[in-house]
């Protein structure tokens, strides 16, 4: 269902709940739910049904919404945030997940409430975790980050949260502290419908905040459901928090058991993408990538199940001479030139006009010494802005090829450089081993070596130049 569309003009007689109507199982939602389920760890259960979960309130017209409680399609999953250096993982524990019905959508409209039912009756795919501490707000946001990062990757969930393709409802409560695991939950409050990591981390340090005073003062927290006011960054009460016992589940009659058969299960196991977890790992292991560079391009991915990280293999697999350090290189430059480059222009990068065979001839042409590094990064925009060009045809085409010098022509160029009339101070500087620091000296060589590159019209490698100086230094050569 479209986030766009006017209000209440996508309503079916099912959905109105009109006198006669039943509803029926849209099978298109058990392929990502069960893709869903088997990526989070979970336990697919063999017969699922649905329930009638009964309230009033006038997001939902039948007085009741259709879930599955008692039977849900999987149970007893885990999601895996991190490893610390001791090797101790930080687990959030999947309770179930579950095929639901959607409800309304409340807007706020003081002094009344208005309720867009576009949505009511949308199949949903809800996962339900067990409380888990939160030693920061924003480890709730993290642990949803994860978790849609999973469900895209599975492809099921074609939408991210900040395109309402992912809401959370999240419950907070407080408990003092120092009385460990043992002392109960204090009472929880839910607060509903929140659309993006920022708000779900707001919303829980406002509510925590409120609970705390609330405490402090001597009161009691009564259990509720609320809302997020942006307006005033606070949440506000909808209604009471309904039990168990309140809600009167009870089966749904009018839709029949989900059955799951043990090839169907493994047919789906057997056809899962890889997940995050596994991508980064082969990243890292096999194309030695920082896990903070792997996660980049899985994060560019945006849900189009590996097309970022595929691009980058197919970059690697291109440039010659490859070695070690190859992936690292190829990531250097997808993540900080590339990248840094189409952020700059404001282009998405579903919108890279550089293919990865071009991109791999430039960096290709970089590593061979054929170019340098000033050269290569001065290309690349050009391109970004020509997809017909090829590297290789604008270096021959404008003589940009590194230059071919014997180390005294080139020593000849950094003796020019030295005796310029900035060059003599910083001459005379780094032959004195005590007239300044080792960061400053590195400094003042590369002061040399840019002057020497701009001279030299960038036709020869920067690392070659200082090498060369060093030595020149080193032997107290005269300028």
């Amino acid at each position: 269902m479209s986030t766009t569309a006017v209000p209440n003009t996508h309503i079916s007689v099912i959905d109105a709940a009109l006198p006669g109507t039943q509803p029926t199982l849209n099978a298109k939602i058990l392929l990502p739910a069960l893709r869903a389920a088997l990526a989070l760890g979970c336990k697919l259960q063999p017969i699922s049904r649905f329930d009638r979960k009964h309230y009033f309130y006038w997001d939902q017209p039948a007085g009741y919404q259709l879930t599955q409680f008692y039977q849900p399609l999987a149970r007893s999953g885990v999601l895996q945030l991190t490893t610390d250096a001791d090797g101790v993982d930080t687990r959030v524990h999947i309770r179930q997940v579950q095929i639901e019905q959607d409800t309304g959508k409340t807007i706020a409209a003081p002094p009344n409430s208005l309720v867009d039912l576009n949505r009511v009756g949308a199949p949903l795919v809800e996962i339900i975790t067990d409380p888990f501490p939160l030693a920061e707000a924003d480890t709730a946001a993290k642990v949803l980050a994860k978790i849609q990062a999973v469900l895209r990757a599975v492809d099921a969930c074609v939408l991210g949260m900040e395109w309402g393709g992912l809401r959370a409802d999240v419950n907070v409560s407080v408990r003092r502290r120092g009385g460990g695991d043992e002392t109960p939950l204090g009472q929880r409050c839910e607060i509903k419908n929140l659309s993006s990591f920022k708000t779900v981390t707001e919303a829980i340090v406002s509510e925590a905040a409120r609970q705390i005073a609330i405490l402090s003062a001597g009161g009691t927290v009564r259990g509720e459901t609320r809302g997020w006011d942006a307006e005033h960054a606070a949440t506000r009460r909808l209604r009471g928090k309904e039990g168990e016992v309140d809600y009167r589940y009870m089966p749904e009659p009018d839709l029949p058991a989900v059955v799951l058969t043990h090839s169907v299960i493994d047919k789906i196991a057997a056809t899962l993408p890889p997940l995050p977890d596994q991508v980064v790992a082969e990243l890292t292991s096999k194309y030695g990538l920082a896990a903070k560079d792997a996660r980049t391009l899985l994060l560019w991915d945006d849900g189009r199940s590996g097309a970022v990280v595929d691009y980058y293999k197919a970059v690697v697999a291109r440039v010659s001479p490859a070695d070690a350090s190859t992936g690292k290189v190829v990531g250097n430059w997808m993540i900080h030139e590339l990248g840094g480059l189409l952020a700059t222009r404001g282009i998405a990068w579903a919108e890279n006009s550089v293919g990865a065979p071009r991109l791999a001839e430039l960096i290709s042409l970089l590593v061979a010494g054929k170019i340098t590094g000033a050269t290569a990064k001065a290309l690349l925009p050009r391109l970004l802005a020509a997809p017909r060009e090829s590297a290789a045809a604008i270096v021959q085409r404008e003589s940009l090829a590194v230059a071919e010098m014997s180390d005294d022509q080139l020593a000849t160029a950094i003796r020019s450089v030295l005796d310029s009339d900035e060059g003599r101070d910083v001459r005379a500087r780094l032959r004195d081993p005590n007239a300044a620091s080792e960061k400053k000296r590195k400094g003042l060589r590369g002061f040399v070596v840019g002057r020497v590159m701009r001279a030299l019209g960038g036709k020869v490698q920067a690392d070659r130049v200082e090498r060369l100086l060093v030595d020149m230094l080193a032997r107290g050569e005269e300028a």
